[in-house]
Parts: C-alpha cells; sequence; structure tokens
C-alpha cells in the first residue's frame, strides 16, 4: 500500500493499519466544556469498560474537570479556538490505547452497547483495522418537532437501565464514526460537525455499520445561544471550503436552527448547485420557499426529492406533504387530495399529516372527516395548538361555541403565547 500524506497528521503505512500500537485496549476521548449533569454518569460507566479516558476541557466554568479526575479520566486543559476537529485531534494525541470511541458529555450507551463496543475493537484488533459508524439518537421531548423524527422502539434493545419510561418519546437519528483505531494519520477535520471519515478513506480504513446506539441528551432542551455560536462557525467552515456542499448544507441546518431563515434558503440553494441531487438539501429549499409564497419555486424543488440518490420514504412523505400544502395555497384542491393520500402511505404516523389533512377537509366542508383527522392529530402532536386551533374553527363555524370554546382553550394551554387563541376566546366572549 502507498503511504498517504494527511492533513492534520503523518503518512499511515500498510504496517500501521494491520498493526496498531501497543498498550491498552480502549481509550474514551472526549473534548468538554460545561458538562452538566450528564457528565458523572458516563465517565462512572466508561471506567468500566475503558482502559483510560481522556478529557480535554475547553474552558469549563462548573466542576467538570474535578468530576473527569475523580473518575480517574486524564484531564488536559486547551484554549477553545472555535474549531471543534483541532480540539478533537488534541484528545486523539492523548490517547495511548490501540483503539479509540470518541463521546461527548452529554451522551451515554447503555450497559450492553459499552460491552459490545469493547468487545468488537478486540475482535477487530485481532484481524486488522476498521472502524465502526454508530447511530446516535438526539432525543426530543416533542413528538414530530423536527424533521426525520422517529419514535423510540416500544421493546429497545438499547434501552438505559433506571426506568421504564424512555427519556423522550423519539429522537432523530444520525450517523457518523466513533469507535476507530488509533493510528497516526486518522484525524477529525472541520471546525463544526467535525469527522474522520475522510482520513479513514484515504488511509484505507473500511468502515463498518455496527448497531450501537448512542444516546444524546444535549437535544431535549432548546439552547439558542448555543445555535447562534454553531451559525457562526457554518458560517466560517462554509467561507473556509466554498465549494463543499455539505457545508454548506450544514450552514443552512444551522440557520435554520438559528431561525435565519433567509440564510437558510440561501445556503441550502448554494448546496444544491454544487450537488443537486441531496434530498435534504432540497427539503429545506422547498419549505422555505412555500413559506415565503414563492409556490412554483418550491413545486418545483419538491418534486425534485424522488429523484436523489438514496432518498428514504420519511423524505418523501415530507416532500409529498409540503406539495400538497402548496396545491392547497395554489387552489388545486383535488391535487392536494392526492398527495396527501401518498404521504399518509408512507408516514401514517406523523400527526403534521393528520392536521394537513383535517384542515384539507375542512375547506372543503367535510365537517366528519375533518373532525376525525383532526383529533388524531392533536393526539399525536400534544405540544402543539395548531390541531385544536382548527377544532375550534370546526366548532365554532358549525355554532357549537362551547366545544370550540374548550378547543381554544387547550390551544392556549398547549402555547400560552399563541395570540390566535387568546383571539379566538375573546371572540367568543371567553375571558382568560
Amino acid at each position: 500500500m502507498t503511504s498517504n500524506n494527511l492533513e492534520g497528521g503523518t503518512a499511515v503505512a500498510e504496517s500501521d493499519l494491520l498493526t496498531p500500537p501497543a498498550g491498552g485496549l480502549l481509550s474514551l476521548a472526549m473534548i468538554v466544556r460545561d458538562g452538566g449533569q450528564f457528565l458523572d454518569p458516563l465517565l462512572a460507566e466508561a471506567a468500566r469498560h475503558c482502559d483510560e479516558i481522556v478529557v480535554v476541557d475547553t474552558g469549563s466554568l462548573d466542576d467538570s474537570v474535578a468530576t473527569a479526575a475523580a473518575r480517574g479520566a486524564r484531564v488536559e486543559r486547551r484554549d477553545w479556538d472555535d474549531d471543534f476537529a483541532a480540539a478533537r485531534n488534541a484528545s486523539l494525541a492523548s490517547c495511548t490505547c490501540r483503539w479509540v470511541l470518541c463521546l461527548d458529555a452529554d451522551e451515554q450507551l447503555s450497559p450492553a452497547d459499552w460491552a459490545a463496543a469493547r468487545e468488537l475493537a478486540a475482535r477487530w484488533d485481532a484481524v486488522g483495522a476498521a472502524a465502526a459508524r454508530l447511530t446516535t439518537r438526539n432525543y426530543l421531548r416533542e413528538p414530530w418537532s423536527r424533521r426525520g423524527w422517529a419514535p423510540v422502539p416500544a421493546v429497545d434493545a438499547h434501552a438505559l437501565p433506571g426506568g421504564a419510561e424512555p427519556v423522550a418519546p423519539g429522537y432523530v437519528p444520525t450517523a457518523k464514526v466513533r469507535l476507530f483505531p488509533r493510528l497516526p494519520g486518522i484525524r477529525f477535520r472541520g471546525r463544526l460537525h467535525e469527522t474522520v471519515e475522510a482520513s479513514l478513506a484515504e488511509a484505507g480504513v473500511p468502515v463498518r455499520e455496527v448497531p450501537i446506539v448512542v444516546h444524546h441528551f444535549g437535544t431535549l432542551v432548546e439552547n439558542p445561544a448555543k445555535a447562534r455560536r454553531y451559525l457562526e462557525l457554518a458560517r466560517r467552515k462554509a467561507a473556509e471550503a466554498p465549494d463543499d456542499a455539505v457545508a454548506w448544507k450544514e450552514l443552512s441546518d444551522a440557520a435554520l436552527a438559528a431561525g435565519d431563515r433567509t440564510a437558510a434558503l440561501r445556503a441550502a440553494e448554494r448546496a444544491l448547485a454544487l450537488a443537486p441531487g441531496n434530498a435534504e438539501a432540497r427539503l429545506t429549499a422547498g419549505l422555505l420557499l412555500k413559506e415565503s409564497g414563492e409556490l412554483t419555486r418550491a413545486d418545483a424543488h419538491l418534486l425534485a426529492v424522488a429523484a436523489c440518490a438514496g432518498v428514504d420514504d420519511a423524505q418523501l412523505a415530507l416532500a409529498f406533504h409540503l406539495r400538497a400544502q402548496v396545491a392547497m395555497l395554489d387552489g388545486r384542491g383535488e391535487a392536494a387530495g392526492a398527495l396527501l393520500l401518498a404521504a399518509l402511505r408512507l408516514a401514517p404516523g406523523d400527526g403534521h399529516l393528520h392536521n394537513t389533512l383535517g384542515v384539507w377537509h375542512l375547506a372543503a366542508g367535510r365537517g366528519e372527516p375533518a373532525r376525525l383527522a383532526l383529533e388524531r392529530a392533536a393526539a399525536l402532536l400534544p405540544h402543539l395548538a395548531e390541531p385544536c386551533l382548527n377544532l375550534g374553527r370546526l366548532y365554532e363555524a358549525t355554532g357549537q361555541t362551547a366545544l370550540a370554546a374548550r378547543q381554544y382553550e387547550l390551544a392556549l394551554g398547549r402555547e400560552p403565547g399563541r395570540a390566535k387563541a387568546a383571539a379566538a376566546l375573546a371572540r367568543l366572549g371567553v375571558h382568560v
């Protein structure tokens, strides 16, 4: 094998790939800043399965450093320079074991998955280098609150101990390499959403999909300040790599999370100019154009989703759903109905779809189908006022003011600041 000169590391020779360095088997490598309530449980469990724990602290103001030291971690301090890859690589440089597992302070594995990770490293250690791509569950408290949301399985082989109820009703899954051999040229890249995959590919280290789940709790609570910081980092990353479609897609996602929809659309369209087959960027562009009233352009993006490589049922369902909303806004009710049915066949449990179906029936004067769809939506979306508002409109239109008032009160209870609910109650003479 010809050695490769890798950014941020030395060349990797064939002998390095087949014979990892001596030392213990498994290091846990972390970067931490104000690890909070999840750090100590993570380190306590890690100490049972890892030969060493390396923590690079980038400026904690809480007791993270003391917590890590008390759990036997080797703690190093590093000034934060707005570069996640640099911090990750500092943690890799301090590891001494033959294999590295990378986790964050707000993550955890089940005991079974901790054991599986160590067993996998031991097995691969005997046969040569490989790397494991793990699935991360980014937990969300609100059902169907973000694209890609999936419910926690009723029977969960990866469940954490300590209670019958999962930490949240569902999550958005992501996947990236977390477990890999500690070799000189294997390094992270990207100041934000850093990954090690590029250096693995250049070194000829194969990547395997592995059924180990990382539980991520940091998405349970909205953090606007963090969203703004990530947006700035994403802007810098895209500026540094203007021809990288992934960087522009990450910028679009960061802008959307920070509430800058204009920047999100601009970045999504830049990503599509570089990589036209990106289904997620198509969906983002279609959504934002629909919201801004550019219905023809929105529909064109959404129609193109079906032709994207690797598109899945959830993405197709969302494309159908958004196209149905575009058709309703454009006065094409019959087309909207067909699109909604296609979406529901792919995602029958999506509460947003049932809400739109109810609105579609309501617009056509079909009261009973509208009521059934909206009640289903209200049950599936217990955090949202919109289904209750629509039920209130249905009852108000048919003169059932008591039932309408009750739905408006429910809507206000779900979203206390919802002005439409308060206005509707005032219209009915109900004081809140």
